[in-house]
């Protein structure tokens, strides 16, 4: 949109943006829930085979692994939604996260846990697109506004 003239602040869209808001919400819910189960996680799946002090060795590859794909992947799905559309990509991006969240659960091995977050963190550019179609949606005037609401989602999943 193009910014208005006068100092005038242009009000938000409310119908498009507690969408995003709500898009927002399974990225940080999934991985604010599972942080404080983790430790016991990889006790019980014995991939440390009782040595505590490997405990957090083998957390740190589970959560770091989400991460590093997920660094290695946004570019390519920036791009993707510049030519696909912002839409698709969301969509894919949540059934990714649908999906990865099931095969977590189910998963028995380190192995399996490690595939389940490496495929979440690879189809997840849910936190980038969210921030572009924020941009499409509003202007200069409403901008910061918008913007300060983006927490809200984010303190709610994680509490």
């Amino acid at each position: 949109m193009i910014a208005q003239q006068d100092d005038e602040e242009t009000p938000l869209p409310w119908d498009q943006f507690w969408i995003l808001l709500l898009l927002e919400m399974p990225d940080f819910l999934f991985s604010g829930t599972l942080a404080p189960f983790i430790p016991q996680l990889i006790r019980d799946i014995g991939v440390t085979h009782g040595d505590e002090s490997q405990v957090g060795r083998y957390v740190g590859i589970l959560q770091s692994s989400y991460y590093a794909a997920h660094g290695l992947t946004i570019f390519h799905w920036s791009q993707l939604s510049d030519h696909m559309g912002r839409k698709p990509v969301i969509l894919t991006a949540l059934s990714a996260i649908v999906i990865s969240m099931f095969s977590f659960g189910l998963s028995k091995t380190f192995f399996g846990l490690v595939v389940s977050r490496v495929v979440c963190g690879a189809f997840d550019p849910s936190d980038s697109m969210i921030k572009s179609m924020l941009m499409d949606i509003t202007d200069t005037t409403n901008m910061p506004k918008a913007y300060s609401y983006m927490p809200i989602p984010v303190m709610i999943a994680t509490t």
